[in-house]
C-alpha cells in the first residue's frame, strides 16, 4: 500500500512538473510583469488627484526644470512630475487591465452561449456581429459612445470592453470550431462523452489558454486607447498620462517637460508591455487574433 501511494504521489508530482515546464516561459515573463506593475503602483501620491489641481500655474510658478533631485522636473505647484507620471500611468494600466479582462470574458461568454449547439451554423450570429462591427473603426465607436454619454471613466471602460468582446468573439468561435477537429475529440465521442462534457473538458482549456495570451497582448493596446480617450477629456476628471499631455501642451513654451516626460514614460511602458505580451502570446500559442482598436 505504501508503494502504491508513493508511486501515485510521484506520478502526480511528475505531471505537475511537466505542466510547469510547458509554461516555463510564461512563468519567467510574470516576473518582469510583476516588477513593472509594482514599480508603477509604488509611486508616492494619490490616484484621486485631479489634473486641473496639479497643473494650475500660480503666480509666480514654483516649477523646476529636470535635475538630479527631480528627474522629470516639477509642476507649477511644485509637485514632482516623475512620481505624478507613475501614478497617472498606473491609472491607465489599471483601466486597461480591467477593460481588457472584461472584454475577453464577454467574448468567451458570448461564444459559450452557442458552444453546446451541435448545429454547423451555431456561431453564425456571432460572426455576423463581428463583421458588422468592422464596418466602423472600433476606436471611433468608443469615442462616439463615451462622448455621447458625456464622458466618464465607467462609460469609457464599458465601451472599451464591449468593443473588445464583440470583435474578439468571432475569433474565439473559430477556435472552438478548430478544436472540434482533433483526434481527442473523436475519441471522446467514441468513449460516450456528451457534447457539453467534451466542450468543457477538451476544448475550453485550450481556448482559455489562448485567451490568456490575447489578454496579455491586448493590455498595451487598451492602454493606448485609454490615453487617447483621456487626452480628449472623455474619461472624467482623473489623472492619466493622456490628460497630463493634454494639460502640458498648453505650457509647451514655458515648461516643455510638462508634456514631454509623461509621453516618454507612457511610450516606454507601452513598449515593455507590448514586448512581454507578444512573448506570452507566443508561449501560449495564441496564434491569430484580432488586431483592432
Amino acid at each position: 500500500m505504501g508503494n502504491r501511494r508513493s508511486s501515485k504521489a510521484l506520478a502526480v508530482s511528475m505531471a505537475l512538473l511537466a505542466r510547469i515546464w510547458r509554461i516555463r516561459v510564461v512563468l519567467l515573463l510574470s516576473l518582469p510583469y510583476l516588477f513593472l506593475v509594482g514599480w508603477l503602483f509604488s509611486a508616492e501620491g494619490t490616484s484621486d488627484v485631479r489634473p486641473a489641481e496639479v497643473f494650475v500655474v500660480p503666480d509666480p510658478p514654483r516649477w523646476e526644470e529636470p535635475d538630479h533631485s527631480h528627474r522629470f522636473g516639477t509642476t507649477g505647484t511644485g509637485v514632482d512630475l516623475y512620481d505624478l507620471s507613475r501614478v497617472a500611468m498606473a491609472n491607465s494600466v489599471a483601466v486597461a487591465v480591467l477593460s481588457s479582462g472584461a472584454g475577453v470574458m464577454l467574448a468567451f461568454l458570448l461564444v459559450m452561449l452557442f458552444a453546446n449547439d451541435p448545429g454547423e451554423n451555431r456561431f453564425h450570429l456571432i460572426k455576423m456581429l463581428g463583421r458588422s462591427g468592422l464596418l466602423l473603426p472600433p476606436f471611433m465607436v468608443m469615442v462616439i459612445l463615451t462622448g455621447g454619454a458625456g464622458g466618464s471613466l465607467i462609460v469609457a471602460m464599458v465601451s472599451m470592453a464591449s468593443v473588445i468582446g464583440l470583435i474578439l468573439a468571432p475569433v474565439v468561435a473559430e477556435w472552438f470550431e478548430d478544436g472540434e477537429d482533433g483526434r481527442d475529440i473523436l475519441a471522446g465521442y467514441a468513449l460516450g462523452l456528451t457534447r457539453p462534457q467534451i466542450v468543457r473538458s477538451r476544448i475550453v482549456p485550450v481556448v482559455v489558454r489562448r485567451l490568456l495570451g490575447v489578454f496579455a497582448q491586448l493590455v498595451p493596446v487598451a492602454v493606448l486607447a485609454e490615453m487617447a480617450l483621456s487626452f480628449m477629456g472623455l474619461t472624467g476628471d482623473r489623472i492619466s498620462c493622456g490628460a497630463m499631455v493634454a494639460y502640458g501642451r498648453e505650457l509647451i513654451i514655458e515648461a516643455p517637460w510638462m508634456a514631454l516626460y509623461p509621453g516618454v514614460m507612457a511610450f516606454l511602458v507601452v513598449v515593455a508591455f507590448s514586448i512581454m505580451g507578444t512573448l506570452v502570446g507566443a508561449a501560449l500559442r495564441t496564434g491569430r487574433y484580432a488586431r483592432f482598436l
